[in-house]
């Protein structure tokens, strides 16, 4: 009985070119313009003092009464490098959105300073591409067109889904 070997053979010589596709399948994956700090891990105290240092570079509107911690998540969990700035910057959008909603009546000079922090938002690590996508970004920046209009409904929108 004659044994062929051309069928046993044939596979063999494709998976050279499957592994070699998949190297450079990963090589691309890996080297797609990501910043290797954006996909590190870390743990909670290294992110609360992130969120510390964050809020503590930040402008505050008047009055307000920053944390001294991060409360709520699980100190024993692994977090992406930059949650803790994310956090203080949705902390500080937060406020500066709440400072225009008690002050656009009653004080123009607080409001429109409201509205020149959070134009700041779009040059800050919690608004860029990596952390952020194209429709928050828009929402508010509509929401402060809004807002430059007279018109609180954004921001009100806003404060009620957050």
């Amino acid at each position: 009985m004659k044994r062929s070997t051309s069928k046993q053979t044939a596979p063999n010589r494709r998976y050279p070119h499957i592994i070699f596709g998949l190297c450079v399948f990963m090589m691309i994956a890996g080297c797609s313009g990501s910043d290797s700090e954006a996909r590190s891990f870390t743990d909670f105290e290294h992110i609360e003092a992130e969120y510390l240092e964050t809020i503590d570079s930040l402008d505050w509107p008047e009055g307000v009464v920053l944390p001294e911690r991060l409360e709520g998540e699980d100190t024993g969990a692994s977090f992406q490098t930059g949650y803790g700035n994310t956090l203080a910057s949705n902390l500080w959008e937060s406020c500066w959105i709440k400072e225009w909603l008690d002050t656009y009546e009653t004080d123009p000079e607080r409001a429109e300073q409201a509205l020149e922090e959070l134009e700041k938002a779009f040059d800050m690590p919690y608004m860029g591409e990596d952390r952020c996508d194209d429709a928050t970004r828009n929402y508010l920046r509509e929401n402060i067109e809004k807002a430059k209009a007279g018109d609180p409904s954004g921001f009100e929108e806003s404060v009620k889904a957050n």
